[in-house]
């Protein structure tokens, strides 16, 4: 036996997994999904891709968050989640780092 594990995943299929909290208009994580996103997957696809997985029947009232060290930023439907993801990654290597996708009702003001 090599001792190699050939169930472990590659680190490069863990890098392409893409974690999004899912949270209910109280701010609440209802739940998470754990998706497998290219780097090239923008916005705009993978909210598509979350109302399906969440059943939602209002997709137009939902948008894809950035949220870093408290502060939430929604992605524009262009933008790269990965491309961020890995952003976040080089800076956590000069710095302690507070970041996650969240998923949820876009709030009107």
């Amino acid at each position: 036996s090599s001792g190699i594990n050939a169930e472990w995943p590659l680190r490069r299929d863990l890098q392409s997994m893409l974690q999004i909290h899912f949270t209910d208009t109280d701010m609440e994580q209802i739940a998470y999904k754990t998706l497998p996103i290219n780097q090239n997957t923008t916005t705009a696809d993978l909210l598509e891709t979350l109302v399906a997985k969440f059943r939602l029947d209002t997709p137009s009232e939902y948008g894809l968050f950035q949220v870093e060290d408290g502060r939430e930023v929604q992605l524009l439907p262009s933008e790269c989640p990965q491309f961020i993801k890995n952003q976040w990654l080089v800076e956590s290597l000069e710095r302690d780092i507070n970041a996650y996708f969240s998923f949820h009702k876009i709030m009107t003001r």
